[in-house]
């Protein structure tokens, strides 16, 4: 009822507002001697009113929430009053022949949208001054002056909650000391630590969703007070058409400082071969298999299984997945790709035509004291696997490698290696199109560098970081699970994909990164020690053999991913060596392992010293 009491009182005031503009515009034209032509006006206004009124129906005019006034909303004003007062002027001077002045015309025209629209503004000026929100004394600098930086000033201006704006910083030469919405541009990025002095800043904003993760590391090394809290708006990979806004702005994360581009790969594309078909995900409760389910259920799956042998992962996935899918037809499965017979039931029951397995050992130094596990879950559950795709005839199965299968040191990246050869192998005589992805590690998965990081800082320090010149390839979660989604549509016959992911990041600098992040001044508040390196790690990892990157990288359709030429496998051979490295891992034999790995794959050279200490 309070609605259409609302939508009648707009209407009355707006056909009040037309009247009184029309009478307005024949004083100022005629002076004293307008009522001597009042007898254009009974029917004028009659013209003016209905016209009016019916094109605001069909504009939908009065459907607007006039507190929240836009530009937009403005031009819709300006729309419906155009329209109203022309029509009026050819119903009046075609139809009767009235001689209705244009100068009467335009001031009628003038005055509708001066009274109409100004209403309006009145009308969102006296919501926003009875606000009960409170101005906070939050001061806040926003650093980039451009589009986005403009759209965040605009909502904290409007917003009371947020805090008080006290400028930008640009490192545009031509805006310093230039005013937007009221605001200076008080100087380059350089003088940002004078700027919050002066200002009494507490909150930076970085409002450059352009910037790549190197002038992001630039801005944040230049703040030097401690207590000062940085947030950013999302790279434009983030927001993927969304608008900026101050709901969108966030803590900034690593992954922000990473000095390359994020990487937009293109699943829409070729993710069509997961639309109707039934999909299983094998580790399906870790970082990168959660992170897989909640990509592929974006693309319709008849059906989609996840399995993992953790049953408590597997309760927390599912509830994930059903908040986000709820008619998805979910089949949750606590299983061990280890188990033969069990496995062979699943894929009887279930035919899977499309496997993402991402179930592996991965934590290198535990691998190290534990070959037998490596052997039995990244190398005979991957044959297990492997094999029943063949005899199920799967269409596509995709697994995912690491860098530390490039030129080995550690039982766990010999393995997988292993695991690419089985791979190889049967791409070259099934029909199920077999693909690798190989990438470094991921940021901020289960067991990442950055989750003991961030745990370390907690509790105090120290942080512990094994070598100063170690280097580790990094990209995101979304990023890894994209590109095992795309490798799936792309890939032929036991192919490896490999990101390009740009240059190594110092695991040292992502220590300092982060501790900056979380508040506190490495060295000082958080100290980093530096401890000697682990079983099985190495100083620098790779995403290809030298005699891989020798030969030309394949082109695989999208610009940052290619195909590496591997070297072709002895089927017979290999299937003799898992059969040795089966019985050793039965035996528990760790060194009769290493050896055995060395001897399928040459270029491993183990780290394992420090055990025999």
């Amino acid at each position: 009822m309070d609605k259409i009491i609302r939508k009648f009182f707009w209407v009355v005031l707006d056909l009040v507002f037309i009247n009184i503009s029309f009478i307005l515009s024949l004083l100022l034209r005629f002076g004293k001697e307008w009522d001597a032509y009042f007898f254009l006006g009974p029917e004028s206004l009659i013209y003016l009113s209905v016209s009016f009124f019916i094109f605001a129906l069909f504009f939908r005019l009065y459907t607007r929430m006039w507190r929240y006034l836009s530009i937009g909303d403005l031009f819709l004003i300006t729309e419906v009053v155009t329209a109203g007062v022309f029509v009026s002027y050819l119903g009046l001077n075609i139809v009767h022949s009235l001689p209705l002045p244009r100068t009467v015309i335009a001031l009628t025209w003038f005055f509708s949208l001066a009274f109409i629209g100004g209403s309006r503004l009145l009308w969102r000026l006296y919501w926003e001054g009875r606000t009960p929100l409170k101005r906070r004394e939050e001061r806040i600098l926003i650093v980039g002056a451009g589009d986005a930086g403009e759209i965040i000033c605009r909502e904290i201006e409007k917003r009371k909650d947020l805090g008080v704006l006290v400028g930008f910083v640009d490192d545009d030469r031509a805006k310093i000391g230039k005013i937007i919405r009221n605001k200076k541009v008080l100087g380059p990025i350089d003088q940002i630590n004078e700027v919050m002095d002066q200002e009494k800043v507490g909150l930076v904003v970085i409002a450059i969703p352009s910037a790549r993760g190197n002038v992001v590391r630039r801005i944040i090394d230049k703040i030097e007070k401690r207590d000062i809290k940085i947030k950013i708006v999302p790279g434009l990979y983030e927001l993927l058409g969304d608008k900026v806004s101050v709901s969108r702005i966030r803590e900034v994360k690593v992954e922000d400082l990473l000095n390359r581009e994020p990487i937009n790969l293109k699943i829409e594309e070729i993710s069509k071969y997961l639309k109707g078909k039934k999909v299983m995900i094998t580790g399906g409760a870790g970082s990168i298999g959660e992170e897989i389910s909640l990509q592929v259920g974006k693309y319709s799956p008849s059906e989609l299984m996840i399995l993992d042998h953790s049953e408590n992962g597997l309760f927390y996935m599912e509830r994930k997945i059903k908040k986000e899918y709820g008619d998805l037809k979910l089949n949750i499965m606590v299983a061990d790709i280890r188990n033969r017979e069990k496995m062979e039931n699943i894929f009887r029951s279930f035919k899977p035509e499309v496997i993402f397995h991402s179930a592996a050992h991965k934590h290198v130094p535990m691998m190290e004291y534990h070959p037998d596990e490596a052997v039995s879950n990244n190398i005979l559950g991957t044959k297990n696997l492997v094999e029943l795709a063949d005899k199920y005839e799967v269409n596509n199965f995709v697994m995912i490698s690491t860098d530390k299968a490039i030129n080995p040191t550690s039982v766990m990246g010999a393995s997988k290696q292993v695991a690419e050869m089985i791979l190889k192998m049967y791409g070259k005589k099934s029909k199920t199109n077999f693909v690798a992805v190989r990438f470094g590690n991921v940021l901020d998965s289960s067991g990442s560098v950055i989750r003991t990081f961030k745990k370390q800082i907690a509790e105090g320090g120290p942080i512990t970081i094994t070598d100063q010149e170690m280097e580790r390839y990094f990209m995101t979660i979304a990023e890894a699970s994209q590109l095992v989604i795309q490798a799936g549509g792309l890939g032929l016959a036991g192919e490896v994909f490999v990101l390009n992911i740009g240059e190594p990041v110092k695991i040292v600098n992502l220590a300092r990164d982060l501790i900056k992040l979380s508040g506190f001044i490495p060295d000082e508040d958080i100290k980093i020690e530096f401890i000697g390196s682990r079983p099985g790690e190495k100083l620098f990892e790779e995403l290809l053999t030298e005699k891989e990157r020798s030969k030309v990288l394949g082109e695989s359709g999208h610009e940052k991913i290619f195909i590496a030429q591997t070297e072709d496998v002895d089927g017979e051979k290999l299937d003799e060596d898992i059969k040795e490295l089966e019985v050793l891992a039965k035996q528990m034999d760790s060194e009769g392992i290493v050896r055995k790995l060395q001897e399928i794959v040459p270029s491993y050279r183990p780290n394992r010293e420090m055990l025999k200490r």
